[in-house]
């Protein structure tokens, strides 16, 4: 059963973007979510995908797949819909800046398996972090018009998913099992947030 949950898992990831994007379309705006958040989540993608395709773990690349692609659509709407010229340098230099550390890869006195596997902990602090910032700018702005408390709901179950396949593992991954921990953790913080700011209007 483990082997089918990370296609259930990466299902689960398309139905939790789908309002987010269809929010974001019909709004032609992404003001109120975080791009650092979407930013960070493509590219803590990227790790861990480069890292489970290598050590030939292809099922539970697909989950970051889905996450990185659609992280990847996201920004492609700020570029289009809010971003200034500025913005769009800043978001390519944030990118770029990102993913220097691949550059190790270069390096032939390294061991690729050793870097591969330093990168997901690399991709673990971007991915602990990733949801803090939305987080923060929802508590400061209380602007949820853009946001989709389905979105971290589903984030949530995918996580749960993850982490009972790496923990099914034979070989589990410590970054993995710590990233979908985190992951578990400020999905439920930021969907608390929201909910709260769904009730406010009501207790006023």
């Amino acid at each position: 059963m483990a082997h089918y949950l990370p296609i259930l898992s990466a299902f689960i990831l398309v139905f939790s973007f789908l309002p987010l994007l269809s929010k974001i379309r019909k709004n032609r705006s992404v003001s109120g979510l975080s791009l650092l958040m979407m930013t960070f989540g493509l590219v803590q993608s990227l790790y861990f995908i480069t890292y489970n395709i290598y050590f030939e773990r292809y099922f539970i690349a697909l989950p970051f797949f889905v996450t990185g692609v659609l992280s990847g659509l996201i920004l492609y709407y700020f570029a289009r819909y809010n971003a200034a010229k500025a913005e769009r340098i800043q978001l390519v230099a944030m990118l770029g800046f990102s993913l220097l550390p691949f550059l190790l890869l270069l390096n032939k006195s390294l061991e690729t398996a050793s870097v591969l596997n330093a990168l997901t902990y690399v991709g673990l602090v971007m991915s602990s972090v990733r949801v803090m910032p939305q987080t923060y700018k929802t508590l400061r702005s209380g602007n949820i018009s853009n946001l989709s408390a389905r979105y971290f709901s589903l984030q949530f179950v995918a996580g749960t998913c993850g982490l009972y396949v790496e923990l099914s593992s034979a070989m589990p991954s410590t970054s993995h099992i710590l990233m979908f921990v985190m992951l578990l953790l400020t999905n439920a913080v930021q969907f608390a947030c929201m909910q709260y700011y769904k009730m406010r209007p009501a207790m006023a």
